[in-house]
């Protein structure tokens, strides 16, 4: 990724920067370089104060480790081949760093026994090299079903966790129970525990919505659990499944089942967390109805010991109807006007939650953005014909305090399409500091200073636009930054895919002309 300047700069390899005056943000590009042939450009990793190391790889037989400072400074690399260091079938599965350790991990298939597992094998980032050769964490009992494998880091980043599912004994939903695999380590590698646990219930009663693994290692799974075998959302207008959070430790692969209380509301997303104090927590959207938009988000605390949930002051936390209907048309509003009174509701389409942060002070900050693909299939007389169309548009914000009570909630306008199901240049990344958060995207540029009572302008993926960054301090207060025309940089800005560069900033390596450049976005 390069910015549209003076060929005498690039060769030089001057730095440039863009800043709006007094904004908190600073964009830095590096000098473009190259990866060796064959060789993918895979995601930057944060060094510190050793600087940045760019991961080139050629599946897992090759990786280039291409060293910048934290100015984007080229200063050396490496190239290296793992012949000998790994087994004889493996396929890459991540490049991941830990407090003080860095592995690269593989997939491993046995095929004698028709098994598989994950192996490790360690990096050097003072080297750019790899130690040693690789070590097997776990083995399979059985075949493993295709692209289960998920991995999961502790809050405190000292411990990890691979879990996988096992293919089905039965094949019939009602008849069969997962059986999952479960294998916890530190960061050097000492397994803490590990084993493959058979679900408490069948897979037509329970659905896996995500795990999170305690500092101690227990294990949180939180599955929607059915009331019956219908699978039906609702029955008689009320909420025919309920959530559960199943723990798992080393002392007793026999689960404590904890019922989380959401009264008759129906949640839409789920989420579950532990936050620095080892408090687990489950926090999502809900709505008032199976088949009705979002009406705003609930938090329950999970209080592992008694093994009961507990609503925290207000529990729920509704978005505001004159919020919703801010920055939209005439049009769109009186829209909405009429849904409200018919339905004495609002609520939000198609929301999603994009992350959850801890704040500094204790608070809790839901970032969320308005998100669907619209796919239609029609046959044209010869051939049948399937088009997308992706839309990325509002953004919603909620705070909610310490004391467990909503202290705000901001709306961002935005409206993002592309016609693909992908959309790589649409939605947002966002970033904490301190108890601020920060909002990238790209959008139209007559949104800049967009009035309450006009909807956002398309911005059309591809098709120009500017950076953006919004702020939103703790106290609500919200200040957007152009951060410059996309069309000075030669590139597609994927904003999406920047990832935490451990700076205060968020880092990215982008392509376009087979060439490369580094892009590191600042926070002051």
């Amino acid at each position: 990724m390069k910015l549209s300047f003076s060929s005498i700069a690039l060769l030089a390899g001057i730095q440039l920067t863009i800043a709006q005056q007094n904004s908190p943000y600073t964009v830095k590009v590096s000098q473009e370089f190259e990866s060796p042939k064959r060789h993918v450009v895979m995601n930057p990793v944060a060094y510190g104060d050793l600087g940045i190391i760019q991961v080139n790889a050629k599946k897992v037989e090759s990786f280039s480790f291409q060293l910048f400072n934290n100015d984007l400074k080229y200063l050396k690399e490496n190239t290296v081949s793992t012949e000998g260091k790994l087994n004889e079938h493996v396929s890459y599965n991540r490049f991941q760093k830990f407090n003080n350790k860095t592995y690269l991990m593989v997939r491993d298939v046995f095929k004698d026994t028709e098994t598989e597992g994950i192996s490790a094998l360690e990096f050097s980032p003072e080297k750019l090299d790899f130690v040693g050769q690789s070590r097997n964490l776990f083995k399979s009992s059985d075949k493993v079903r295709s692209f289960s494998y998920s991995f999961h880091m502790s809050e405190d980043e000292k411990n990890f966790m691979y879990t996988y599912e096992l293919v089905s004994r039965e094949k019939r939903d009602k008849l069969n129970k997962d059986i999952v695999g479960m294998h916890i380590f530190d960061e050097n590698l000492g397994k803490i525990w590990g084993a493959e646990v058979e679900m408490p219930y069948t897979e037509a009663k329970m659905d896996n919505w995500g795990y999170t693994l305690g500092d101690d290692g227990t294990v949180y799974l939180l599955a929607r659990v059915y009331n019956d075998d219908t699978q039906k959302e609702s029955i008689d207008g009320l909420p025919n499944y309920h959530f559960e959070v199943i723990m798992y430790n080393a002392d007793n692969v026999k689960p404590k089942i904890i019922k989380v209380n959401l009264d008759n509301n129906f949640p839409k997303e789920a989420y579950i967390y532990e936050n620095e104090k080892h408090d687990i927590f489950v926090s999502g959207f809900y709505s008032k109805g199976a088949n009705k938009p979002i009406d705003g988000a609930y938090m329950v605390t999970i209080d592992t010991k008694q093994g009961i949930s507990m609503k925290p002051e207000g529990g729920y936390y509704e978005f505001p109807s004159e919020l919703i209907k801010s920055f939209m048309s005439d049009r769109e509003k009186k829209r909405a006007e009429k849904r409200e009174q018919k339905d004495s509701d609002l609520g939000i389409d198609f929301l999603k939650i994009r992350a959850i942060y801890k704040m500094k002070n204790g608070s809790t900050t839901i970032v969320s953005e308005q998100y669907h693909v619209v796919t239609r299939t029609y046959y044209n007389g010869r051939t049948t014909q399937t088009t997308y169309d992706t839309y990325a548009e509002d953004v919603f914000i909620m705070n909610i305090d310490a004391m467990r009570k909503m202290k705000w909630v901001k709306k961002i306008p935005k409206a993002q399409h592309s016609n693909d199901a992908g959309g790589p240049q649409l939605s947002i990344q966002s970033y904490a500091v301190g108890n601020d958060i920060h909002v990238f995207y790209v959008d139209n540029l007559k949104n800049l200073n967009l009035p309450v009572n006009e909807a956002p302008k398309w911005h059309e993926q591809g098709r120009g636009g500017f950076l953006t960054g919004v702020k939103i301090d703790e106290n609500g207060n919200q200040s957007k930054y152009n951060l410059g025309e996309v069309e000075k940089y030669e590139t597609n800005f994927y904003i999406r895919e920047f990832i935490d560069g451990g700076r205060n900033n968020i880092i990215s390596s982008e392509r376009k002309h087979k060439m490369n450049s580094l892009y590191s976005i600042e926070i002051k």
